[in-house]
C-alpha cells in the first residue's frame, strides 16, 4: 500500500531538464508570387544592390552573409520550400563566422537533404559560437537544377560545391533567391525577439550594402550596445502589404508563421500600410483600395492575435511619401488619418513615431532630403539611423 506514495514522490523530486534556450537570431521572410502583379520594371544597372542573378542553378553553390542579433555556443539553421512547386535536392550546407573555415550543417545526420515542396526543414544543432552582431556565413551547394525562391537578396554566386571554401568578403554578389529563412542561436542567457513586421521600408530597401541594413538592424545594434536582452530580427518583404496579397502573401496571412511562431518572440513592431495606401493608384490595384478605417481594422487583427499569442504589439507611424510615384492626395489624407489612430490609441502596447522621425518641419508630407534615398518612398542610411533612434530601448519591456 506504500507503492502508489512512493511512486509520486519519485514523480516530483525528479529534476526536471534543463530547458532550451534557443531563439531567432535572424530570419528572412519567404515570398510566394500570388495577387496582381505590375509590368516588369526594367534591370536597373545602377542599383545599389547589385545585378540580378539567374532564376535557376546547377552545380552551383550559392552563399550568404547574414548578422546574427544573439549570442550562443550552438546554432541551427531553417531552409524553406514553402512556396516551392518542387522538391528541392541539396547537396551540402556550411556554416562560418567570418572568414573562419566553414563547419559542415547535418539534417538529421546527413550532409545533404531533398526539401519537399511546401515544406521547411531545421537542421540538427551546430557547435558554433557566436556573438551578438557577427557576420554569418550560410554557403548552400545545389546540385542539380534548381528554381531558388523568389524572395532575393545579395549573395554570391560560385561555380561546383565551393561550399568548404571560405567566403572571400570582398567577392561579388548579385540579387538571388534564398532558400535559408532563419538562423536559431542557443543563447547563453534568457534573450527576448523582437520581430519587425514590414515591407521594403522595414526590409532596408535604400540602404547602401555592406553597411547596417535597414531600421531593425540598426535597432539591433542599439540594443546590443546598451546590453538590452533584446534579438530585434527583420520579417520585411519588399512590395507587402497589411491587408491584400501582391509581393508575398498579405501582412495579415503571413502574421503567424513570420512573427508569433518565431522562436523566443515577445514582442512585435508593426510598420505596414504604405503599399495599402499606394497600391491603388495603379490600373491593376484599383480594386483593391483601402481607407483608415480598413487600415485601423487590420491593425486591431494583429493585435487580438498578438494577443492570444502573449506578445506585445507596437505600431509604427507611416512615414511621409510625397513625391513616390503613387502618392495621391486622397492617399496623404488616408495616412494622416491612420497616423492620428495609431499616436492615441489606448489598445495597443505602444507606438513609434517614424513619421516624426524623418519628414522635413518644413513640408511634413515630405521627408528630410538627407533621410531619403532618392525615390521619396524609401529612406537612406541616415534615415534608417533616425527611425532606429526613434524606438525607446524600453519599447517591449
Amino acid at each position: 500500500m506504500f507503492i502508489l506514495p512512493l511512486f509520486l514522490s519519485a514523480l516530483v523530486t525528479t529534476a526536471a531538464p534543463a530547458q532550451d534556450r534557443w531563439i531567432a537570431g535572424w530570419t528572412y521572410a519567404p515570398v510566394s508570387s500570388v495577387g496582381p502583379t505590375s509590368p516588369p520594371s526594367p534591370p536597373n544597372p545602377n542599383d545599389v544592390r547589385g545585378p540580378l542573378g539567374p532564376v535557376m542553378v546547377e552545380n552551383q553553390t550559392v552563399s550568404q552573409t547574414t548578422i546574427v542579433a544573439a549570442a550562443g555556443d550552438r546554432i541551427r539553421i531553417r531552409l524553406s520550400n514553402l512556396y516551392g512547386a518542387a522538391p528541392i535536392v541539396v547537396g551540402a550546407v556550411t556554416v562560418a563566422v567570418g572568414d573562419a573555415a566553414p563547419i559542415p550543417v547535418a539534417f538529421d545526420g546527413a550532409s545533404g537533404l531533398t526539401l519537399p515542396a511546401g515544406a521547411p526543414r531545421l537542421s540538427d544543432p551546430v557547435a558554433l559560437p557566436v556573438r551578438a552582431l557577427d557576420r554569418v556565413n550560410v554557403s548552400v551547394f545545389y546540385p542539380a537544377p534548381t528554381a531558388l525562391p523568389t524572395h532575393r537578396l545579395r549573395q554570391v554566386l560560385r561555380d561546383g560545391d565551393a561550399s568548404a571554401e571560405p567566403l572571400a568578403p570582398d567577392a561579388p554578389r548579385m540579387r538571388l533567391g534564398a532558400l535559408l529563412t532563419r538562423i536559431e542561436v542557443e543563447t547563453e542567457a534568457p534573450t527576448a525577439v523582437v520581430v519587425a513586421l514590414g515591407d521594403s521600408i522595414t526590409e532596408g530597401t535604400g540602404s547602401l550594402p555592406g553597411g547596417l541594413g535597414g531600421w531593425p538592424e540598426r535597432l539591433a545594434a542599439r540594443m546590443v550596445d546598451a546590453g538590452r536582452p533584446y534579438a530585434v530580427v527583420n520579417a520585411g518583404i519588399g512590395g507587402n502589404r497589411l491587408l491584400h496579397q501582391g509581393s508575398g502573401p498579405s501582412g495579415l496571412e503571413r502574421l503567424d508563421a513570420d512573427a508569433l511562431a518565431v522562436p523566443g518572440t515577445t514582442c512585435l513592431i508593426l510598420l505596414e500600410g504604405i503599399n495599402d495606401i499606394g497600391r491603388p493608384t495603379r490600373p491593376e490595384y484599383a480594386h483593391e483600395a483601402v481607407t483608415a478605417d480598413d487600415l485601423i481594422a487590420g491593425y486591431r487583427q494583429v493585435l487580438a492575435r498578438a494577443r492570444a499569442a502573449g506578445i506585445k504589439l507596437v505600431v509604427a507611424t507611416i512615414p511621409p511619401f510625397e513625391g513616390a510615384n503613387y502618392f495621391s492626395e486622397k492617399g496623404e489624407a488616408i495616412r494622416v488619418a491612420t497616423n492620428a489612430w495609431i499616436r492615441t490609441s489606448p489598445e495597443i502596447h505602444g507606438f513609434v513615431d517614424f513619421d516624426a522621425a524623418i519628414r522635413d518641419p518644413a513640408n511634413p508630407r515630405r521627408r528630410r532630403p538627407e533621410a531619403d534615398s532618392g525615390d521619396r518612398l524609401h529612406p537612406s542610411d541616415a534615415g534608417y539611423q533616425a527611425m532606429a533612434e526613434a524606438i525607446p530601448l524600453d519599447v517591449c519591456d
